[in-house]
């Protein structure tokens, strides 16, 4: 290689590293079984973008009630109020890079050489995205609305877990739920740190639809988080009285229930000593993934990893609806790789990076559920 010259190298990686195919590998630096940021919410092939400094879409929070009966000669009465409103949520911003030295031993050596090793650093910066995309997903979410570097919106962060704090209910729902059969409601309320400003702008505590289901549960048996679960997958599921096109599922289960691995293990021994009764309610899907009410149970690696850094002690069982869920990427900003350029204050370095801005975004909370356990549930990995 010494015939480029070092001046030369930046232009010869841009030019010739997109002709190679490089030489196969096994990549064993992703600790997780599957990553379902990459595989649920992420698309390659379309991507929803908007063209705006945040994300904007519009919600019905109220209907103009001029329905009523009428006789002979009778006045007509009508009102008219705010029907729509906007929802929004600010961008989030990510960045992962890699950088190189073009005095590095490996720039002595073949043109394939080379470019195996580029390709690795360009593959491990993908990697490192997809891997911080996935702990974004499945934590808490933001934790302010004054946050000065927030993540994207967590599944966790849409669809609140049941808090207890009855004070911030109406008076017709402010009662405890207490563990046993279908102990759930619509109690789903504006995350921590959201309070003052709602959820993507608008009150939970105003707009009782704006709600996810929760419940609360202390045994995986059948009269507790199997009840519990089936009244939240029926009183979720929300039909119209006139059907309004949904949005397109994948081709995967437009339904699931998300949890821990240990909850999977109690439900494998359910399934194991079950009788006829609790066949009806749980049985096993494609590949031994149990199902409750025909909903595949699915286990969320990044939640039972102790060393991923987003392992939960709740218990959790969360029931998505997938279509009521979209990955927005900022118009511009979706994966942007910059070519290298030099370090300002190292004249050999080179950095590389991509920048994105995205936001999770969820079109009806109350089409989807949190139970959790009331005692505290250690997973293994």
């Amino acid at each position: 290689m010494a015939y480029l010259g070092l001046n030369n190298i930046d232009d010869f990686l841009e030019t010739v590293k997109p002709k190679y195919v490089l030489m196969s590998w096994k990549d064993i630096s992703m600790s997780l079984q599957e990553y379902y940021f990459a595989s649920r919410l992420f698309s390659k092939a379309a991507p929803d973008s908007q063209e705006s400094d945040h994300v904007e879409w519009r919600v019905q929070i109220a209907n103009n009630q001029t329905f009523k009966f009428t006789g002979l000669f009778a006045d007509d009465q009508t009102v008219r109020q705010d029907l729509l409103t906007h929802a929004k949520m600010g961008w989030s911003m990510s960045t992962a890079n890699y950088i190189y030295d073009i005095n590095e031993d490996i720039f002595r050596t073949s043109a394939v050489k080379i470019i195996e090793y580029m390709r690795t650093l360009e593959h491990s910066m993908y990697n490192s995205y997809f891997e911080g995309m996935e702990r974004a997903m499945f934590s808490g979410g933001p934790s302010s609305s004054t946050q000065t570097e927030p993540p994207p919106a967590s599944l966790l962060w849409w669809l609140q877990a049941y808090n207890g704090n009855t004070s911030s209910y109406s008076s017709d729902y402010g009662t405890a739920l207490v563990a046993g059969a279908g102990s759930s409601n619509f109690l789903g309320m504006d995350p921590p740190g959201f309070q003052a400003v709602g959820t993507a702008t608008l009150s939970r505590i105003t707009n009782r639809g704006w709600r996810n289901r929760v419940g609360v549960y202390a045994a995986v048996t059948q009269d507790d988080l199997i009840d519990t679960t089936l009244e939240c997958l029926r009183k979720c599921q929300f039909k119209p009285a006139h059907q309004y096109a949904e949005l397109a599922p994948s081709g995967r289960p437009k339904w699931e229930l998300l949890t821990t691995y240990s909850r999977i293990k109690e439900l494998d021994r359910i399934l194991a000593n079950s009788n006829d009764n609790v066949k009806g309610d749980v049985a096993t899907y494609k590949a031994g993934v149990p199902m409750i009410s025909g909903v595949p149970v699915v286990w969320v690696p990044a939640w039972s990893d102790q060393e991923f850094g987003t392992a939960r002690t709740d218990g959790v069982m969360l029931g998505v609806n997938w279509s009521t869920f979209k990955w927005y990427s900022a118009a511009g900003r979706r994966m942007v790789r910059r070519p290298p350029w030099q370090d300002p204050h190292k004249s050999d370095v080179r950095w590389v990076k991509i920048s994105d801005s995205g936001q999770l975004v969820c079109f009806d909370c109350r089409q989807n559920f949190n139970i959790t356990c009331t005692s505290t549930v250690t997973e293994s990995d």
